[in-house]
């Protein structure tokens, strides 16, 4: 099984029991699945599938998982109290499959708890709807993101990075060693909302982008603000973890994600009418 169809069956698993504890009225369980959840996001958001599953290959087989001594050192009342959750399921389930799917993620605890990424993963997760969506790196053109993902021999995916102001999400399959990245429009949505509320009628006004850029520095968004440089509103958005702001032109944005929204909207008709059409055959 690859570690991605792993990680899948390990999430069903604990979807399962999440409805089972919210059905049931288990709070707290509840709570800790959520929390399990979110550890799973993580490893998704910051790339690190692969070197989980390099680490997946170092622990020897035992008949019941062992708890990180990293874990048991940190004293980490949440993260230790999701991994009695889980070893108390491993022990409860007498589906083989159900079991492997707790180990997956009792080996992901101890592996975020033993590459010291818990605190990482409460930030992440305590912050997760007040920060941007997440950038692990910055380039200024595509050439120097391409020549960074050609580099490295085995790069962090999928992985969002920032090209100027754009998000792109970097790949790479291990399998064929094959590797690329494409536009992600993960921030247009966000300004889609936050100018549908309301550009405040008194933003901070310059009139160059430098001037906006060393202002922001003293100044940071949290982590969305709006600005206005020679008369045009944009958005401000504050990538903590790259130390950087990106700034967003609001009017062309928008137009562009609406020409983006029509065109997948296109595409999904006419995948629909080649099924309808296939099916008729």
């Amino acid at each position: 099984m690859s570690i991605q169809d792993a990680l899948i069956s390990a999430s069903r698993f604990a979807a399962s029991r999440w409805q089972a504890a919210r059905l049931e009225g288990r709070e707290e369980e509840e709570r800790l699945w959520r929390q399990v959840n979110e550890y799973r996001a993580f490893l998704g958001e910051t790339g690190q599938v692969y070197l989980f599953e390099d680490y997946l290959r170092e622990i020897a087989p035992t008949p019941r998982p062992h708890v990180s001594p990293a874990l048991e050192a940190s004293k980490d009342a949440t993260s230790y109290a999701v991994m009695r959750l889980l070893l108390k399921a491993f022990d409860e389930t007498p589906e083989p499959e159900q079991k492997q799917s707790a180990v997956v993620f009792i080996n992901l605890v101890n592996f975020i708890a033993d590459t010291k990424q818990l605190t990482a993963v409460e930030d992440y997760v305590n912050n997760r709807l007040e920060y941007a969506p997440l950038a692990i790196a910055h380039f200024t053109t595509r050439d120097d993101a391409e020549a960074w993902l050609k580099g490295l021999a085995e790069p962090l995916s999928p992985a969002r990075i920032l090209i100027g102001d754009e998000y792109y999400l970097a790949w790479y399959s291990r399998e064929d060693n094959a590797r690329g990245m494409y536009r992600d429009y993960i921030i247009e949505p966000y300004i889609e909302e936050l100018a549908a509320r309301g550009i405040p009628p008194a933003t901070p006004a310059f009139e160059t982008r430098a001037e906006a850029g060393m202002w922001l520095k003293n100044h940071p968004a949290a982590p969305f603000d709006f600005v206005s440089i020679a008369g045009e509103h944009y958005l401000a958005v504050h990538h903590k973890r790259l130390m950087r702001h990106t700034l967003h032109p609001v009017a062309s944005t928008l137009t562009e994600w609406e020409e983006t929204k029509r065109a997948a909207e296109r595409e999904r008709a006419r995948d629909a009418a080649a099924e309808t059409e296939g099916g008729g055959e």
